[in-house]
């Protein structure tokens, strides 16, 4: 009865809920669209949600909106669930990378049409106090039939 005592303190230690922690984000997004030689740059508020597994994986759902056109072209909506690694949460900066699938919805003028894909990119959390930090991030969106799109966003992030 002993060593199962001591296993299960063991086992609670390395628990997903000793890790668990939620945080929510809202982003400024600068969305680049290339074909070619065009390009157009529309831009979207962000808001993302997280949940720590592990002091460094993390599983995200994103919602974003258009809030800016370039010409004629506007991101009208976006969607995307990710995965991240955080390198060090203990750090002032804590570096991250993504990996997941997302959906952006582009217009121009009476069209539209969505642009799926596996997404990837890289980013920084800057840490303010214990809870919030601002964040910066590179996404790769789509890149398929010859249409490209990236986007840079700078925000804010809470910690549960």
């Amino acid at each position: 009865m002993k060593k199962h005592a001591i296993a299960l303190s063991v086992a609670s230690l390395f628990s997903v809920s000793t890790f668990a922690g939620d945080y929510l984000g809202v982003n400024y997004k600068l969305v680049e669209v290339s074909a070619g030689s065009l390009s157009a740059e529309p831009a979207v508020l962000e808001v993302k949600y997280g949940k720590m597994f592990t002091n460094e994986i993390a599983l995200e759902g994103r919602l974003g909106f258009g809030i800016a056109d370039d010409d004629d072209l506007e991101a009208d909506s976006f969607v995307g669930v990710f995965g991240a690694y955080h390198l060090d949460l203990d750090a002032i900066v804590t570096p991250y990378g993504l990996l997941g699938y997302s959906r952006t919805k582009l217009s121009e003028g009476s069209a539209s049409e969505s642009r799926s894909d596996i997404s990837y990119g890289f980013g920084a959390n800057i840490e303010i106090d214990k809870k919030s930090s601002i964040n910066v991030e590179y996404t790769q969106l789509f890149d398929k039939d010859g249409l490209e799109g990236t986007s840079f966003s700078a925000g804010w992030h809470y910690s549960f």
